[in-house]
């Protein structure tokens, strides 16, 4: 009797683990929709995305041969750095002392 359970057992097995084995994989890079694509990490907020337009018109100057793509990222990030939405590191902390000084007043009353 033990002997005809071992094949049964195999088997039964190899159905368990069956569907374990067809999960998608949660490490690495595969799979998966976390991120904004190849810079992962979250989107940024709609202000301080760059429209469909000009991301358009960047990648026909790239494909075209205007422009390198290092060029164009370059361009990107410049445009980024002037977004009046962007803090200064100074700025940043004052801000933050701000409102840890805020919350402390208000822990008070």
């Amino acid at each position: 009797m033990a002997s005809s359970m071992k094949p049964l057992v195999a088997i039964l097995a190899a159905l368990l683990l069956t569907p374990a084995l067809a999960q998608p994989s949660h490490g690495g890079r595969h799979g998966g929709g976390s991120g904004a694509g190849p810079g992962g990490g979250p989107m940024p907020p709609p202000q301080r995305r760059m429209d469909w337009e000009q991301r358009q018109q960047l990648r026909d100057q790239v494909r075209s041969g205007q422009m390198t793509r290092e060029e164009a990222r370059q361009r990107w990030h410049e445009q980024r750095a002037g977004d009046p939405a962007r803090f200064t590191p100074e700025q940043r902390e004052q801000l933050r002392r701000a409102v840890q000084d805020a919350n402390r007043d208000l822990e008070k009353r």
